[in-house]
């Protein structure tokens, strides 16, 4: 399977493993949880889905990589304890636990999580001494006498074979006890998820042409070259910060991402190409509605060769991807606020309520000074168990920050806040002081979601203009290569979903039933490999 497949299946089998009983039994007992383990080449993200399953089932993670641990920090250091056993003492070696038990409990402590995943990376490349105790562990769930708590699920990751000259392999009786999932690169499952995390359009438009080179190992006596998911993925970031300080790009530095030489030389071609006529071509200028740059445009859609547009659809492409990417942080910031605030109030409730506040402007104050507290302990505790991806922590930072500001505004207001005699009216006038707050930064986020929307509307609705239109209005043909490109392209974006859902009157939507995408990506695709 791909990993994106992968990944679900992980997500299903964390829910099986940890479904309980009314009375607080697991359906699955943990004799019949067999522990995941992952084999499939380096690089395509094994680790990564691991993260994004237990953040997605919000649970507990754990990460070891064993080629990194001993005998010693795995099982635990021996001493010596004294037992009786029939009526004699004797000296008994018994070991501390686990360094990898230890995090697990610790994890459970400092989160208050109660349900895990122990993810164990590069599990069939541990040392010889190593190796009897991984083994036990994966059968029975034990180092030595300390055992993994319920409710935590065990996965293991590695590399086959032909990947890795340090892999030992399972013997039968080992794998008949696991859950095994092979998994395979995907260059389609691979560029969904690039879609949505923004790829660079150069390499998407590469790899779109050159499939065969997203996952590639060479291997001889003498040398080895490869690429990868991750080093794809990685060469993007760094494409796009090198832009930003304007350094330039060669296969010097491709290749230090890829790791193999023609494929640097040729990605870098082509990169420089991609660069090239995204300066010279009017691209944002022609999303942007401005009739010289739709025309400009209109004309290369006329005029030229199918691979000249396939520059040009990517370049529409990460311009719309871009702003997708900002609709849709502005809307969860929006959602992350909505989420904080309805827990400030309950705050505030349950803080008059003990009357551990007075119900005033200054007691309002006080309770979110107070509520910032609290939240940015679990702030923290996220953050250092990597309970929350970086995204969510900054959405939460930011929710809090707003927070924060509400508290200034109520510090700068001296007109204090009006009291009348009866308490009971003086609590509701307190809860309305953060209401209103909260509304009104609430107003604000969705005025900003809403100024975004309207322009990614306007974009997809010039840049469609432009690829069924000719300089005279006269519509091109609605099935040709670009227009199936673009409208794919988008629908596999896991970024664009949600955006079409909210918006379903979007200028997309009266193509999306009219044209069989599929047969006709399956055609493009391979026009674009010959």
């Amino acid at each position: 399977m791909n990993i994106q497949e992968a990944r679900e299946e992980i997500i299903r089998t964390i829910r099986a493993y940890t479904a309980q009983k009314k009375d607080g039994t697991y359906v699955i007992p943990s004799l019949r949880q067999r522990p995941l383990l992952l084999i499939g080449p380096p690089g395509i993200g094994k680790t990564a889905v691991m993260e994004q399953a237990a953040r997605e089932c919000r649970v507990g993670f754990v990460s070891y990589t064993m080629t990194h641990h001993t005998r010693q920090s795995a099982l635990g250091l021996p001493y010596i304890e004294r037992r009786s056993f029939g009526g004699e003492e004797y000296a008994v070696t018994e070991y501390t636990m686990s360094e990898i038990i230890a995090s697990v409990y610790r994890c459970m402590e400092e989160t208050g999580v109660s349900a895990g995943l122990l993810f164990l990376d590069e599990i069939n490349c541990v040392s010889e001494t190593l190796a009897p105790a991984m083994l036990q562990f994966l059968q029975n769930k034990t180092f030595g006498s300390h055992r993994l708590p319920d409710g935590w699920v065990l996965a293991a990751a590695g590399n086959p074979p032909e990947y890795n000259k340090s892999v030992h392999e399972f013997d039968i009786a080992t794998l008949d006890r696991l859950k095994y999932i092979p998994v395979e690169a995907d260059y389609d499952a691979w560029r969904a998820y690039a879609l949505g995390e923004a790829v660079h359009g150069a390499i998407l438009a590469y790899l779109d042409t050159h499939p065969d080179q997203f996952y590639i190992l060479k291997q001889t006596y003498a040398s080895r070259t490869f690429a990868t998911a991750r080093g794809w993925e990685d060469l993007s970031s760094i494409l796009k910060e090198y832009e930003v300080l304007d350094f330039p790009v060669d296969a010097k530095l491709v290749c230090q991402y890829l790791q193999d030489q023609e494929l640097a030389e040729d990605f870098s071609y082509f990169y420089q190409l991609y660069r090239t006529k995204e300066q010279h071509l009017p691209v944002a200028q022609m999303l942007a509605g401005e009739e010289a740059a739709v025309a400009a445009c209109q004309a290369l859609f006329t005029d030229n060769s199918f691979e000249e547009q396939l520059y040009l659809v990517h370049l529409m492409l990460s311009c719309i991807n871009e702003k997708l990417d900002r609709w849709r942080a502005a809307s969860r910031q929006k959602m992350r606020f909505e989420d904080t605030a309805d827990r400030l109030i309950r705050f505030q409730k349950e803080q008059i309520a003990r009357q551990d506040s007075p119900t005033t402007r200054q007691g309002s104050v006080q309770i979110i000074d107070a509520f910032l507290v609290k939240e940015r302990e679990i702030l923290k505790i996220r953050r250092e168990h990597g309970l929350s991806p970086d995204s969510e922590l900054e959405e939460m930072r930011q929710a809090l920050t707003a927070v924060q500001r509400m508290g200034y505004r109520l510090r700068g207001d001296k007109d204090g806040l009006v009291m009348d005699a009866q308490k009971d009216k003086q609590t509701k006038e307190a809860e309305q002081l953060l209401r209103q707050g909260c509304a009104d930064e609430i107003r604000q986020l969705k005025n900003n979601c809403e100024s975004i929307a309207a322009e990614i509307l306007d974009m997809l609705k010039y840049g469609l203009w432009t690829i069924t239109f000719d300089n005279s209005g006269n519509p091109t043909s609605t099935d040709n290569a670009a227009l199936i490109l673009f409208l794919s392209s988008l629908q596999q974006n896991p970024v664009a979903e949600p955006f079409f859902k909210q918006y379903p009157d979007n200028p997309c939507e009266p193509y999306w039933n009219r044209l069989d995408f599929s047969a006709r990506e399956n055609a493009i695709r391979e026009m674009l490999t010959q």
